[in-house]
């Protein structure tokens, strides 16, 4: 890669190929003038490069006259809030989310808290072409430093009316991946009076995280361990950001992240009105809990933004992403960790289950996430695709398929130079015979 990949999440690349110090701060500087001056917040995640890529948006953004409101190593979640609660003019969370501890990226958020819409993306791109308007002597910008927002943060969804503060005794084991969670998990856990134990705290003295970032089942084998061995009653599995929540049991079953939204919407539907919206790439199990709460449920393309425009286009209040982001629109307009922690322990206090009981109330699906390098532009996979499995039910994120007992989503896509394949059916069988057709297609050994 000698290009940044921009989408609706962030701007994201290799530090130092694809994503230089030069680089960010032209993208700060365009943010910052395209948002006015005024205040931007700003946070960074725990790898390596982040203190390198915070000084260059900070360089950035105070060179248009932009005030830099710093808060340090936190969630990008937090960043979200803080923009919200100071009315400032933006956002920037320094963070990759799930890549690999050698990328950064700059996520942009808008005053409403929710990140850069394309419009936004558009107008930035434009920008890069032309001089900046840079501030001189009088009016460059002067950062501030702002302690105190993971408190606020965890405070806060602590005390949303639906979360149950006060219950039978819990214990859990955090996963935090070395990440930004392992300073927001334990301050909400200790509001909500629930022991905890911390597990994969620190990143590793090369820059790399402690396992592979992203939250998934695969990646939770220590994090099963630890909460068999503890006799813990949950387990709680980060991202490097703080945003997404993945899922193990108390017996050491690991649940993974397509139960956190389903769960979420469990817990929130009934005190938050309206239908219920997660992407094209989310379980069915989403709609299984939306229908159990007497609710519609609607699809998104996948990206957090296109989730949260969706909602508000259909007036939904609970929403979320199947790889493990719970969204809670009253609250604040994106993916949160924390939100997604809360709802689990007010279940099961609430209603006395295990976490696997919970799990279980839902019906079973067998689902597959695959990702591989494309070897043609995905136009032209397309094409190929379309011949094998007919018109797609739904083009507005790659190729959305409905299927008798379940649907298959194939896109490219927005964080990596990857197709991803993902697929879910009742039967297993059906999934597997899916990928392997579409395994054949992209390795050009597909004649049918």
């Amino acid at each position: 890669m000698d290009k940044p990949i921009i989408s609706g999440s962030g701007i994201r690349g290799v530090f130092g190929s694809s994503l230089t110090v030069e680089s960010a701060t032209a993208f700060a500087a365009c943010f910052g003038e395209m948002s006015g001056s005024g205040e931007v917040v700003m946070g960074r995640d725990t790898r390596s490069s982040g203190e390198a890529v915070e000084a260059a948006v900070v360089a950035g953004l105070c060179s248009v006259g932009c005030r830099p409101v710093l808060l340090g190593v936190v969630p990008t979640p937090t960043v979200q809030l803080e923009t919200i609660r100071l009315g400032a003019a933006g956002g920037v969370a320094v963070t990759s989310s799930h890549n690999p501890g050698d990328w950064n990226a700059l996520k942009l958020i808008g005053p409403d808290g929710v990140f850069l819409r394309a419009p936004g993306r558009a107008i930035l791109l434009e920008m890069l072409s032309r001089p900046r308007k840079t501030a001189d002597f009088r009016t460059v910008g002067k950062p501030l430093q702002l302690p105190g927002s993971v408190e606020r943060h965890a405070l806060a969804a602590a005390s949303l009316p639906w979360v149950a503060r006060e219950g039978r005794p819990l214990r859990a084991v955090l996963d935090v991946t070395g990440g930004t969670a392992s300073t927001l998990a334990p301050a909400l856990l200790d509001i909500l009076g629930i022991a905890h134990t911390t597990i994969n705290g620190g990143m590793l003295s090369d820059g790399s995280f402690p396992r592979v970032a992203e939250p998934t089942a695969e990646n939770l084998v220590d994090l099963s361990a630890a909460v068999a061995a503890a006799g813990a009653d949950v387990g709680f599995g980060f991202d490097p950001d703080g945003d997404r929540l993945a899922l193990v049991a108390g017996d050491g079953f690991i649940l993974g992240e397509e139960h956190t939204v389903a769960l979420a919407l469990d817990c929130l539907l009934p005190s938050r009105p309206g239908p219920a919206v997660v992407n094209l790439s989310t379980s069915a199990m989403a709609a299984d809990a939306a229908t159990r709460h007497g609710r519609e449920l609607f699809r998104s393309p996948v990206g957090e933004v296109n989730v949260v425009e969706e909602m508000e286009a259909r007036g939904s209040d609970a929403g979320g992403e199947g790889n493990g982001g719970a969204i809670d629109r009253p609250f604040h307009p994106g993916r949160d960790s924390a939100v997604a922690m809360a709802c689990v322990v007010t279940l099961m206090r609430r209603s006395g289950c295990s976490l696997r009981e919970l799990a279980d109330s839902f019906p079973h699906y067998s689902m597959m996430k695959r990702r591989v390098q494309p070897t043609l532009p995905f136009g032209e996979l397309a094409q190929a695709l379309e011949a094998v499995f007919g018109k797609p039910d739904d083009l507005r994120d790659g190729l959305w398929f409905a299927r008798e007992g379940g649907w298959m989503h194939i896109r490219p896509s927005g964080t990596e130079p990857v197709v991803r394949f993902i697929a879910e059916n009742r039967d297993p069988e059906a999934v597997r015979s899916q990928f392997e057709r579409f395994e054949r297609i992209v390795s050009g050994r597909c004649a049918e």
